[in-house]
């Protein structure tokens, strides 16, 4: 038993070893690690438990052992951002934020979270009280965004940049954590916000293109990619990206020769036109796309996916009330279709109709959860509380 003497000593970061944590989040015996190890199952998990031991990530804040800031192995007060040898992270923990080098951080290999200055106001009218409680905020925030904490890091982040519109570090920080969630959407929104603010930071056209290439269009990927190696040529993650990009779009080129060949065949098949649409809409050729879906409708008017993309296609384009419309009758054809409901969502936001935005957004996550698309549906319902993001 570790005495209070002894507790009293303890260095304040002494992590345990990423064996031992994996050996806890198991609970299994060290002779079955051993033999796992050996057949090489456990190497990835490993690699994922050591980024977030190195990074900070796992640490006495989300330690299972820790309740109301004391550690009850220890017996002692200890600090959130410390950790010792007994830490093991509590269940919804075990598999946040994981980092390069592994499967999961593939997701997010081209994820720029660099090159922000230290300062994080950026106002110099707001008073001092104000300006200090926003520069806490945002300290906040960002630790919880490396902890992997995303939801609440938003929450702290919001907080900043309603007291300072302005704040373009967490107005960066806030897109990259809606990245990670997977609300590419809104993420991309975000960024566009940051833009406004500065427009020449390579590390935001970086994640700009990342949204771009998680939502599968390709084109306006490769110029945020192109943009940030011109302000600085010097990021591996914005060159790999751009390769990856690349690539996908010569897939697409190919896949639009088997398309056309199709069509030659059988000009009125539908379903060529739809594929022909969507890799139109990929390669970021909307008039193409557009008009390949209005032959694909020609001959399959019921074919709620068409109507959808359809919609995605005119919105982008800027014609809301045509997109719109092709939402309503995809949602006609296929009620249960949640994509289509959030989509609708989007379009009353920029037509200036919150409280219709917040209902399709509310069906949306209704539908998704019936689906058991948890996820998704978290993202709707959060959606729907701040439908606007307009107080910014």
């Amino acid at each position: 038993m570790i005495s209070r003497k002894q507790t009293a000593n303890l260095p304040e970061w002494d992590p345990p070893a990423p064996s031992t944590v994996y050996i806890k989040i198991k609970n299994i015996p060290y002779e079955t690690f051993k033999k796992r190890l050996n057949q090489g199952l456990v190497t990835t998990e490993l690699a994922q438990i050591r980024h977030r031991l190195e990074r900070h990530i796992y640490c006495c804040g989300i330690c299972s052992k820790y309740v109301n800031g004391y550690c009850v192995i220890t017996n002692r007060k200890a600090e959130p951002e410390w950790i010792c040898k007994s830490f093991v992270p509590k269940k919804e923990f075990i598999y946040v934020d994981a980092g390069s080098g592994t499967e999961t951080a593939a997701d997010f290999r081209h994820l720029s979270e660099t090159g922000l200055r230290k300062d994080s106001i950026e106002c110099e009218t707001l008073e001092e009280g104000s300006k200090k409680n926003a520069e806490n905020l945002y300290e906040e925030g960002v630790i919880l965004y490396r902890q992997g904490r995303l939801r609440l890091a938003l929450e702290k982040l919001d907080s900043v940049l309603s007291e300072n519109p302005q704040h373009f570090a967490a107005m960066f920080h806030r897109g990259n954590a809606l990245l990670k969630l997977k609300c590419y959407e809104d993420a991309l929104e975000t960024f566009e916000r940051a833009f406004q603010i500065n427009s020449d930071h390579a590390g935001l056209w970086t994640n700009t293109g990342f949204t771009f290439l998680k939502l599968e269009r390709f084109r306006p990927a490769l110029e945020a990619f192109e943009r940030s190696i011109s302000l600085n040529p010097v990021q591996k993650n914005a060159w790999e990206g751009k390769d990856a990009v690349l690539c996908r779009m010569r897939q697409c080129e190919e896949d639009l020769k088997e398309a056309e060949k199709a069509l030659e065949i059988n000009p009125e098949d539908a379903d060529a036109w739809f594929n022909k649409g969507k890799l139109y809409f990929k390669l970021g050729e909307l008039e193409k796309s557009s008009e390949a879906f209005e032959k694909a409708l020609e001959t399959k008017p019921e074919n709620a996916d068409s109507w959808y993309l359809r919609g995605k296609v005119l919105f982008e384009t800027g014609l809301e009330k045509k997109a719109l419309q092709a939402f309503e009758k995809a949602i006609r054809q296929k009620p249960d279709f949640p994509d289509a409901w959030y989509e609708k969502g989007r379009v009353f936001l920029r037509l200036d109709n919150p409280k219709a935005a917040e209902n399709a957004f509310k069906i949306a996550a209704d539908l998704w959860k019936n689906m058991g698309l948890k996820k998704k549906a978290e993202i709707a319902r959060e959606r729907a509380k701040r439908p606007g993001f307009r107080e910014y």
